[in-house]
């Protein structure tokens, strides 16, 4: 049967056999589906918007990051005496101001020593450290490099006036 239609259309009941009338007007159709888009570029839309979706889905579950506030050591200026420096006593706390428990405090000079490699952070954030030595020195100040570690957070170092006597 002979179509008299003057348009194609993408289901002309006028034609047989009907199934492949359809899907040859849908190979041949290039005017698209909505409002003249073409239906190849619907679909890269389409996937561009779910993997857009995707995408913001797994930014969404990601923390902000965390980092150490401040070290925070209590004494302004540490005394050194013979080699042996003072007690350092310091409160790490968080990005919020909130004490962090378990992160690792150690002064990080090259010519010092500890008796131990790390100080730990208490429940409060607070540790001491003591005991540690000063091998090569000058005979005025030093600066001291305190660093926190803590993992999941960003490091953090801040120095310390040592005072030589």
């Amino acid at each position: 049967m002979q179509s008299n239609c003057s348009i194609k259309p993408l289901i002309c009941p006028c034609e047989e056999p009907f199934s492949d009338t359809i899907l040859r007007n849908l190979k041949d159709n290039r005017e698209g589906g909505i409002e003249g888009l073409p239906l190849q570029l619907m679909i890269v839309i389409l996937v561009a918007t779910l993997g857009t979706a995707v995408i913001m889905g797994w930014m969404g579950s990601i923390d902000s990051p965390h980092f150490i506030k401040t070290i925070g050591a209590e004494e302004n200026v540490v005394t050194i005496e013979n080699g042996v420096i003072g007690d350092i006593h310091v409160h790490v706390l968080d990005e919020n101001g909130e004490p962090l428990k378990g992160v690792s405090v150690l002064i990080t000079n090259k010519q010092v020593s500890g008796p131990v490699s790390y100080v730990t952070t208490d429940e409060n954030g607070r540790a001491t450290l003591k005991g540690w030595m000063l091998s090569d020195y000058p005979k005025s100040t030093i600066k001291l490099s305190i660093s926190a570690y803590l993992s999941g957070y960003t490091e953090r170092t801040e120095q310390l006036e040592g005072l030589i006597i």
